[in-house]
């Protein structure tokens, strides 16, 4: 007894030896190793060193920081995975004046140097740089990864060299985001004017940095994947990524062998990019950490007798709110100062918690200017900072690129150019062009003026559409009609709270109607005409398509004068010589349109969408060139009103009510069915000129879709009471129409 006591005493004098962590990178796969932080901490094993690689190093810096495992699991678990990782901020972010626009397009080309270039990667990504400021913050004032609370290190790769970079210090938040950026995925990361990404690459599991670090004990958590067998090699992406990671495995069985404790995880079946899968990969985790945890608890014991335990981690102590001394940038190249401090809305001087801050952040980023903006706080004194903004401003020139193919437009190439503040400042004029047998045209000019208590902004546009369209009788195919569109729009609008918006607008538009095949009843002429309106638009969806929640409200009256017609009827080929006979006029008249759409999540998988829609030309003898055109899934032209169950322009009426509800799943991140049921009562203002037998149409759909890149794909089955015929519709990308449903 006295020989053991003797022992531990003289053990006691000695360092108490210091426990390294090694996590490795594998995109959702990483979400694993919160399982092992769980089972370390519900041990008592205090760990004194963190090295991390790509997700290793989201989930290594966090813990480095002072959250504990229970806190990073709750934050895995809250996080919207595919919203983060991805460029679609939230549509609230955004002005008004630019929704109609934002998330439109698969491909944004910036012109630098008179090329238009592609990126370094697709993702940007916003929303994560804003997730890391909020997560960060704790740990805001320390430049020295051996200043945090637990010492941490993390590894990127030089895209330049392809050597090694081992990131101890300067902003954190930065060099967690290099070691994440997968190439050609994720933009690279530029630091000490070296441009990093994922060092993944180059040492995927960082066991030799933690020793270095001065870890005598080393966990290490390793969920990365092995190298394919030549079987499984089976497409040119794979072989690709298999040539990548040569160095890397080889690599990766050195550093295993540095492990005292290694762990792996029974996750083959998973890929890095399995977020949708993340609640599945956290339970893996945790059964991996539960049948090492007396693995841990035994040496947590035997560490603890001998040296005692040691003081418990503290989570850094910061103020709720920050006070911001000076705001600064260093990166702007074509906006100025004076103006991003108007867009961010922040006052030298004030206080603001993390959550203001990003508002501000999201406020100065929906005008569009940048492609990215995030801030660093450097401190001054306890509860003082300087904000610095970190800004990747948007070039003056954008090209645009998307592909669109529906049942109604066929397939069409969609093509924009962007140019800002080419005709004054705060302005935007572009040029879109959808390519196809039925083409579409879009100039427009925006200019943001006034001020905070009156944003005001004119807009002017010009429009041309050429569409051919199936002309049915009682839900029938008889022909075909080309209808020819173009407009003049300008109006002036102030938009409150980047949620609504007041208009005022006067509207130049010329129509005509040509039948490409003879029918009982023809219309061959055209019509030009001014239309003055009012427009009171609200949106608070928090995406363009497909929308998860969020209302949307338009509400638009308009007076329609000062036509003039050149216009001839046939009845089967022949002329009719007295127009009147068919009641039809052309006197000024009143028009209104309303929509209401309301998308609200149930769980985190169902959403339902609540949709009514009213208009009416308030005049009883015109038809075709005002008529609403109802039927189809999308709105792809003039004056469509979308009917689930009938073909596109399947009925033309001038008065209508409809109420629609949709309920969609969420199978995965990006795979969904839906089901919808909608209802109309039409023409109670007036029968058609073809009139169908009933003012009632109900219609079903039954949907399966993919939220792609390149915008959502989709096949329906369609059925009306009323046809009696089971159709399908196809809509396959973004499409071009502004039209909201």
């Amino acid at each position: 007894m006295l020989l053991l006591s003797a022992m531990i005493a003289g053990a006691q004098q000695l360092p108490r030896p210091k426990i390294g962590l090694a996590l490795s990178g594998g995109g959702a796969k990483g979400l694993a190793h919160i399982g092992v932080l769980k089972a370390i901490d519900s041990a008592g094993l205090n760990i004194d060193y963190v090295s991390g690689t790509s997700m290793g190093a989201i989930i290594g810096s966090l813990y480095a920081i002072g959250y504990d495992a229970d806190t990073i699991l709750t934050i895995a678990r809250s996080i919207n995975w595919n919203r983060l990782l991805s460029n679609r901020s939230s549509l609230n972010a955004f002005i008004m004046e630019e929704k109609n626009e934002y998330g439109r397009y698969a491909v944004e080309l910036p012109m630098q140097d008179g090329k238009f270039r592609l990126p370094s990667g697709v993702l940007e990504s916003e929303e994560l740089w804003l997730k890391f400021n909020e997560l960060y913050y704790p740990a805001y004032g320390i430049r020295n990864f051996d200043g945090l609370p637990r010492p941490f290190k993390c590894i990127a790769t030089d895209l330049a060299t392809g050597e090694v970079i081992v990131l101890d210090k300067g902003d954190l938040i930065s060099a967690v985001r290099a070691s994440m950026a997968i190439p050609s995925v994720f933009t690279a990361v530029v630091i000490d004017n070296k441009k990093l990404v994922d060092g993944g690459l180059v040492r995927n599991f960082p066991v030799s940095d933690v020793r270095k670090m001065g870890a005598d004990i080393v966990v290490g958590s390793d969920v990365s994947s092995e190298l394919l067998s030549a079987d499984k090699l089976t497409s040119p992406l794979q072989i690709l990524t298999q040539i990548a990671f040569f160095k890397e495995a080889t690599s990766s069985k050195q550093e295993i062998a540095l492990c005292d404790y290694f762990i792996d995880h029974p996750i083959e079946k998973y890929s890095s990019g399995s977020f949708g899968s993340s609640d599945s990969l956290i339970a893996i985790g945790l059964e991996t950490g539960l049948a090492y945890y007396p693995i841990f608890k035994k040496l947590a014991d035997s560490l603890n007798a001998i040296y005692g335990i040691p003081e418990k981690i503290v989570y850094p102590s910061v103020p709720e709110k920050i006070r911001i001394r000076q705001i600064v940038s260093d990166s702007l190249k074509y906006i100025s100062m004076p103006f991003l401090r108007r867009m961010l809305g922040l006052k030298e001087g004030q206080e603001y918690t993390v959550k203001e801050l990003e508002a501000s952040i999201r406020q100065a980023f929906g005008t569009r200017y940048f492609n990215k903006l995030y801030y660093q706080l450097e401190p001054v004194s306890e509860g003082v900072a300087d904000i610095r903004l970190i800004a990747e401003e948007n070039v003056p020139i954008t090209a645009k690129l998307a592909v669109n193919y529906s049942s109604l437009t066929n397939i069409m190439l969609i093509a924009n150019i962007t140019v800002r503040d080419f005709i004054g400042k705060q302005s935007r004029s572009m040029l879109a062009a959808g390519i196809s047998e039925n083409p579409r045209l879009r100039l427009e000019h925006t200019q943001i003026w006034g001020s905070k208590k009156l944003p005001l902004a004119w807009i002017s546009e010009y429009y041309l559409e050429r569409q051919e369209v199936t002309q049915f009788e009682d839900y029938k195919a008889l022909g075909v009609y080309r209808l020819f569109s173009q407009y003049l729009d300008t109006r002036l609008q102030v938009a409150y709270k980047r949620r609504q918006l007041y208009g005022a607008g006067i509207h130049l538009e010329k129509v005509s109607v040509k039948p490409q095949t003879q029918s009982r009843i023809s219309i061959d002429g055209r019509n030009t005409y001014l239309q003055a309106y009012l427009r009171y638009e609200y949106n608070s969806h928090d995406r363009l398509f497909l929308p998860r929640r969020g209302t949307y409200f338009l509400f638009e009256p308009s007076f329609i004068f000062s036509q003039k017609l050149n216009v001839s009827y046939n009845s089967s080929g022949d002329p009719i010589e007295n127009p009147d006979s068919l009641g039809i006029g052309y006197d000024p008249f009143l028009r209104a349109k309303m929509q209401v759409q309301k998308v609200l999540p149930v769980g985190s998988k169902n959403f339902i969408t609540l949709q009514t829609e009213a208009a009416a030309n308030f005049n009883t003898n015109q038809f075709v060139f005002h008529d609403f055109i109802v039927g189809g899934m999308q709105p792809m032209m003039r004056n469509q009103v979308t009917m689930a169950g009938i073909q596109d322009a399947s009925l033309f009426v001038n008065s209508l009510i409809k109420g629609s509800i949709n309920w969609r799943y969420q199978f995965s991140g990006s795979v969904y069915t839906a089901c919808s049921y909608s209802l109309m009562y039409h023409s109670f203002l007036k029968d058609q000129l073809a009139p169908v037998e009933g003012k009632l149409l109900s219609g079903y759909a039954l949907t399966l879709g993919f939220d792609s890149p390149i915008g959502p794909l989709e096949f329906s089955f369609i059925y009306s009471d009323q046809s009696r015929r089971l159709k399908n519709y196809v809509n396959m990308g973004f499409r071009f129409s502004r039209g909201m449903f």
